[in-house]
């Protein structure tokens, strides 16, 4: 069974959303409070009838409700076709028993759906309620009914349900591991049928020995001897029934240490390994919330690796907030939450190669920020990041704007992720000697982007940054001193000022740029100028390139 879309009404933050699914992994990442998590728990009402573990029905409350709906609702006449309604359809693939049109798309297709909603038979409860609208300040939930059906209108329990979904959130973990019915529900879910019930039989005859022990046969006997309390026999005795829930007296040990006692990360991987583990047949969807929670970068590439390995054919939905998570899980199953939804499935198959081979790259920056700056290199950044703070009194990441050193998987990977996400992209870019070859004909694949900008040196003996910064500040001896006693350390600039005319110096400058350890000495000298308080003055291109509209 594969879900194949899902259509929500007034759920939590969503007042009509409807998303698509990939039929394998489905990684859906987005900003905090953007609903991520929401897509799960829709799903879980959906599929299971419970709400975060929990019966829907014991659940049922406001907080459900989306905020807007809620106080359209408060602003109206109180009337009852005013009231709000929850509707979650699962739109499915795998069951064709619960094909059918009653649905929002009136198509006949296969699915399930959930209605929260008044009850019309305590219509006279209703009216007593809004006898006076102007005392109304909430909804009346405990006049609501939930219906679970399906698309061919049969009315769905607990027993006839034919979809198994398993919510993995570690942040519902309780200390008390066997205790808890989210638990059970992963130790069920690990077990087939016939050897629950060999535990449970096992158990209940290991409880019956109880009674048997000397220990507990001395107590016994004096317990009551004189008949005081009762004239029966009064003894302490293990409950044996069959109805007892023997699941709330288990729970599992890792190394003989108890599972509530083991640090949180390893409860993280055994709770995500025991449901990928799971034979039993009635789980078809796993869904699994931010699994790098307490993990080390080790420990996460291993449990990465065991996700790819033993998915076996379930739909998986996975939160994350890690970039490493959704390059090897694959960056083309992205479904991204940030104004709407998308799903990035268009993706150039070699950036995906690359990044599943080369998973270490901050890919997630790039799908997260509305307005972005690609760089070559932390000396680029810096100087952009001194530019925008002179004019801003801020850094650019207070205002939404994120620079990217692009670093060993280059320009063209981040902006093939960038390119359908259509945001705002700077790039900022050497010319290295050619700029029509580098710059203008580089950029060609992009010119129908609109938000792809490309930022360089026009001038191909500015063929970097540094070469750049020198011919700013190149106007007179004066302005040229000023840059180098910034950038420069006390001994270097000792040299520099052996030098004769401005001609003189700027190429001193430019040889020491392009001498031995290149890469340290531009970054030192970036570092100078970004710490410096002395105004000097930069090339065009980097201070247009951090140029955004608001």
């Amino acid at each position: 069974m594969k879900l194949k879309k899902l259509k929500v009404k007034n759920f939590k933050q969503f007042q009509r959303q409807m998303f698509e699914f990939n039929d394998d992994t489905n990684v859906i990442v987005g900003d905090n409070e953007s609903g991520k998590s929401t897509v799960l728990e829709a799903i879980e009402v959906c599929l299971n009838f419970s709400f975060r573990g929990k019966p829907l029905n014991m659940e049922l409350s406001t907080d459900l409700f989306n905020n807007q709906c809620i106080v359209d609702y408060l602003a109206s006449d109180k009337s009852q076709d005013k009231l709000p309604e929850i509707l979650i359809e699962a739109f499915l693939d795998g069951h064709p028993e619960l094909k059918g049109d009653k649905n929002s798309d009136k198509t006949d297709v296969q699915g399930i759906f959930v209605k929260i909603y008044f009850d019309p038979d305590l219509a006279d409860s209703y009216e007593a309620f809004v006898a006076d609208p102007n005392k109304v300040i909430t909804l009346p939930v405990e006049l609501y009914k939930i219906d679970w059906y399906s698309f061919s209108w049969n009315r769905i329990t607990h027993h006839n349900k034919k979809i198994g979904c398993l919510f993995v959130d570690p942040a519902r973990l309780h200390p008390s591991f066997g205790r808890t019915k989210y638990i059970n529900s992963i130790i069920n879910a690990a077990l087939e049928k016939n050897a629950r019930s060999t535990l449970n039989l096992n158990y209940r005859q290991l409880k019956s020995r109880f009674d048997d022990e000397v220990d507990v046969i001395a107590i016994n006997n004096k317990l009551d001897a004189d008949n005081e309390v009762t004239e029966k026999s009064l003894k302490i005795t293990a409950d044996i029934a069959s109805t007892t829930s023997w699941e709330s007296n288990l729970q599992l040990a890792v190394d003989d240490v108890s599972f509530g006692q083991i640090g949180k990360g390893e409860q993280n991987q055994v709770q995500i390994k025991l449901a990928l583990q799971n034979k039993a047949k009635d789980v078809d969807i796993v869904m699994l919330e931010e699994p790098e929670n307490h993990l080390s970068h080790i420990n996460l590439v291993k449990l990465i690796s065991y996700i790819e390995k033993k998915n076996s054919g379930k739909q998986i939905f996975l939160t994350t907030h890690s970039s490493y998570v959704l390059n090897k899980l694959s960056i083309e199953k992205l479904c991204l939450m940030a104004n709407g939804y998308l799903k990035l499935k268009d993706i150039d198959k070699g950036t995906v190669k690359t990044l599943k081979r080369l998973p270490g790259y901050d890919t997630l920056r790039v799908v997260l920020a509305k307005k972005l700056v690609l760089v070559e290199g932390p000396s680029d950044e810096l100087l952009l990041k001194k530019i925008y703070l002179n004019k801003h009194g801020c850094l650019p990441e207070e205002h939404g704007i994120d620079i990217i050193v692009v670093r060993g998987i280059g320009f063209k990977n981040y902006l093939n992720i960038a390119k359908p996400l259509n945001h705002a992209v700077r790039v900022v870019k050497d010319n290295d000697g050619n700029y029509q070859k580098n710059i203008v004909e580089w950029s060609e694949p992009y010119n129908g982007c609109e938000g792809i900008i490309c930022f360089s040196s026009k001038d191909n003996e500015l063929n970097s940054l540094e070469p750049a910064l020198i011919d700013a500040n190149g106007q007179s001896v004066e302005e040229l001193d000023r840059l180098a006693k910034i950038m420069l350390s006390t001994q270097t600039f000792n040299l520099y000022e052996q030098e004769d005319g401005l001609s003189e110096k700027k190429t001193y400058l430019k040889s020491w740029f392009a001498g031995e350890e290149t890469g340290k000495k531009k970054v030192d000298s970036a570092i100078r100028i970004f710490d410096s308080e002395v105004e000097i003055k930069y090339p065009k291109y980097l201070v247009e390139a951090v140029k955004f509209e608001s």
